[in-house]
């Protein structure tokens, strides 16, 4: 009786356990988040072009006038699709923008019109994000938040550099940076959040070797680094 009722639960579990299984089949649906770099539009379709590299193509009006930023992508597995060069990508996703990234460009220091004193300001936690396809990411309090009503203003940031400093291994840039807090906010908490720095310009300023590390120096005389290929120095379809 004892093992006749074991074979009943052995029975049981197996029947369980295959009834779940076959419950879960796999439907295709796929999904990922990333930073990427957007380029094209709603006829032609968006390239989103993602850091570290592979391209997703996608219709959503909702990536009009986006450059930058961190998205959620689904799409369905037979979505794959191969071009004629033999790149695969991901055709016709779903793309939901997470965050938007402001971008901001460097600019020489002969042209740099900022405020010296106001401008010299540091985000917390400031932090840098490795290069890919044109851009990298600066990330940290670079907004405020009044914790009386909620209100948030952005920092403003610009990033200079002089052409006589660089070198071929070295992207030496001068982080100004004004938070524009309100002198009426008497409680305010950083706002973490990051912007997008459009090097692309820069990609003919130096004969850069193969890696080049970026330099940031912060009016407080602290150094961030972060690295990029020669190669990433150019934007998709540039």
């Amino acid at each position: 009786m004892k093992n006749k009722f074991l074979i009943i639960i052995a029975f049981s579990i197996s029947l369980i356990a295959y009834t779940s299984c076959d419950d879960n089949k796999d439907d295709g649906s796929r999904g990922f988040m990333s930073n990427a770099t957007i380029i094209g539009d709603s006829k032609r379709g968006y390239a989103c072009y993602l850091d570290g590299g592979g391209l997703v193509i996608s219709y959503d009006a909702r990536l009009a006038n986006v450059e930058r930023g961190y998205f959620s992508f689904s799409y369905m597995e037979d979505d794959w699709t191969t071009s004629v060069d033999g790149t695969q990508f991901i055709n016709n996703a779903h793309v939901n923008p997470w965050t938007v990234y402001d971008v901001i460009r460097p600019v020489d220091k002969d042209e740099f019109e900022g405020d010296l004193i106001a401008d010299k300001e540091v985000p917390s936690l400031l932090g840098m994000g490795y290069g890919y396809r044109g851009y990298f990411n600066l990330h940290g309090g670079v907004g405020t938040v009044n914790l009386v009503n909620g209100e948030k203003v952005p920092a403003t940031l610009n990033l200079v550099y002089d052409s006589n400093e660089q070198t071929p291994d070295t992207l030496k840039l001068k982080l100004y940076c004004n938070l524009n807090i309100p002198s009426n906010w008497s409680k305010t908490t950083p706002d973490y959040s990051a912007v997008s720095c459009d090097i692309s310009g820069l990609a003919t300023l130096q004969s850069w070797n193969d890696t080049v590390t970026i330099q940031i120096r912060t009016s407080d005389e602290k150094e961030h680094y972060a690295k990029i290929s020669k190669a990433d120095f150019m934007k998709p379809g540039n």
